[in-house]
């Protein structure tokens, strides 16, 4: 089968991602199709057409503003359309992908595969972000009704969508794949020198990208407030974002320099010290559809605190591998924090558990083929 993508990523284009696999998993997906082309929709650069493997390629729109995008990227598939025959369009998004894919569908008879990568509908969180978004909901709800399939990455989000009364049968959920082997094995000696920049200190660990919804100011007083009642602990956050300056400003502010420790941009492959340099993992995000940086935490034995958003809610077992707090409620989540980092045993046992989970429920493998089975599913239905 030859499958044609819509994506907004850039890392498929050869950028830089702080905490992404990316590039690996689509090249994993090639494995099993004849072709997969994706067109990744760039609104600036010069980036140039990426092949990723014998059988994926990245074609970018470096287009200026948004109607211009749409414009490039109907193109360049009509192009590609126009080369060889595809036999499914998907969609990495409700939104700009979604309609584009939508077009494709209606003028060469594509069939339709939307993602839902985000935890967009009956989210307050996410509307009040941006302005925009309530457009873009707007659009969502658009595109779905057009959709012959819809993918999610959670049964919450699947619940979300059959309230507004979405054929039950369009709706599959598949997690996204993450391959966990490089998260259980580090590199002893990183994790020995990370461990030595904070002598005799337990270290908490958040990584992400630093944007609103990863909720990371209020990360930052919950620290403050862990500090003044554990003193021998640290905070280390990996990744960047546009946050990133007034998370600095706050920490400064608060008087927290010495013990906590802005990374920046992490490669991947580096991450997996950092998991298991980390005492625990925490996650105070305000939305998240998914969370798998908490299966990469629980692949190296570490449990989670995080808020209870419809992704970890799908992940953590509250109590058992970690512990789930109400969103943006303080008290809650430095009184869970405390709770791993004073008692040992039960920390332990909750990285065991953590461990014990994602190893059976997660497997890298068996995700991919659930998400190319689907593919080919929908090919295969000729309603």
């Amino acid at each position: 089968m030859k499958i044609l993508m819509l994506s907004n990523d850039r890392a498929l284009l050869g950028e830089a991602a702080s905490t992404g696999d990316t590039i690996a998993r689509h090249r994993a997906y090639g494995q099993f199709v004849e072709k997969l082309a994706i067109i990744v929709l760039t609104k600036k650069g010069r980036f140039k057409t990426n092949q990723l493997s014998e059988t994926v390629y990245a074609y970018p729109t470096n287009a200026h503003g948004v109607f211009c995008c749409l414009k490039n990227g109907l193109a360049i598939a009509k192009k590609l359309l126009a080369a060889e025959n595809y036999d499914l369009v998907v969609c990495q998004d409700p939104f700009l992908t979604g309609l584009v894919g939508w077009r494709l569908k209606n003028k060469y008879g594509l069939k339709l595969l939307l993602h839902f990568h985000g935890d967009f509908w009956d989210n307050p969180y996410w509307l009040k972000e941006n302005i925009f978004h309530l457009l873009m909901l707007w659009l969502s709800k658009c595109t779905v009704k057009r959709a012959d399939a819809i993918r999610v990455v959670s049964g919450g989000i699947k619940t979300k969508i059959l309230r507004a009364k979405i054929t039950k049968a369009k709706i599959e959920v598949i997690p996204t794949p993450v391959n966990l082997e490089q998260f259980k094995t580090p590199d002893n000696q990183t994790v020995i020198s990370i461990k030595n920049e904070f002598p005799g200190q337990q270290i908490i660990l958040f990584v992400g990208r630093l944007s609103p919804e990863k909720n990371l100011p209020f990360l930052i007083h919950c620290f403050k407030k862990i500090k003044s009642d554990h003193r021998n602990v640290a905070l280390i956050i990996a990744g960047d974002g546009p946050e990133e300056p007034k998370i600095r400003r706050l920490i400064s502010a608060l008087k927290l320099e010495q013990s906590t420790k802005l990374l920046g941009r992490v490669a991947y492959q580096n991450l997996p010290s950092y998991f298991h340099a980390a005492d625990i993992f925490v996650l105070p995000s305000r939305h998240e559809s998914f969370g798998k940086v908490i299966l990469e935490a629980a692949a190296a034995g570490k449990p989670t605190v995080a808020s209870a958003t419809t992704g970890a809610k799908e992940i953590i077992i509250d109590g058992k591998t970690g512990f789930l707090t109400p969103i943006n409620n303080g008290k809650k989540f430095v009184e869970k924090t405390l709770l791993l980092l004073t008692d040992d045993v039960l920390r332990i046992q909750a990285g065991a558990n953590a461990y014990a989970q994602v190893t059976q429920k997660y497997e890298w493998q068996t995700n991919l083929l659930q998400v190319v089975s689907f593919w080919q599913k929908i090919i295969n239905n000729k309603n």
